[in-house]
């Protein structure tokens, strides 16, 4: 997989893409609605020392993002123990309110639909083109860093 300082898209797809703000805010203001489902918190299998949240973001009921954080364990019960109280809310209540974390990088990339990431939310019933851009970015708070892959699902605001 290649990763991009920049997406290749255009116009709204770009501005979507590169916003430096809370997505979830965004989409609230704009389609005046937002809803948090939890789909996954807990452990990754292959790694018992590490953790990961994934959710769905949606507006009147449409899935608009999926977004995936993982961390270390350890992190969870140090520097990002805020995480465990964030419930069906927005990881953004958390990233943009909090003085002392800050965004080291964003990257991006299309996933192709043989990616193990577009096959999962294939399974999931999120995806049914070929083509879908995601957005990676890495936290720190304390020294410890946040892990977050934001998927743009298709849907209307693209």
């Amino acid at each position: 997989m290649i990763w991009l300082k920049s997406p290749t898209a255009k116009g709204k797809e770009f501005s979507w893409l590169t916003e430096k703000g809370s997505l979830t805010e965004r989409l609230n203001k704009e389609f005046h609605d937002v809803e948090v489902d939890v789909i996954y918190e807990g452990k990754v299998s292959e790694e018992k020392s590490s953790y990961k949240r994934e959710v769905i973001i949606k507006s009147h009921g449409q899935p608009m993002i999926f977004a995936r954080t993982s961390l270390k364990d350890d992190d969870l019960n140090g520097a990002w123990r805020c995480l465990k109280k964030l419930g069906q809310e927005s990881l953004a209540n958390i990233l943009f309110k909090d003085t002392e974390i800050y965004r080291r990088s964003m990257l991006y990339q299309i996933i192709q639909p043989a990616d193990a990431l577009h096959l999962y939310l294939k399974s999931l019933d999120l995806v049914n083109q070929e083509i879908i851009w995601l957005r990676k970015s890495e936290w720190e708070k304390n020294g410890k860093t946040l892990s977050l892959i934001e998927v743009f699902l298709p849907n209307p605001f693209i």
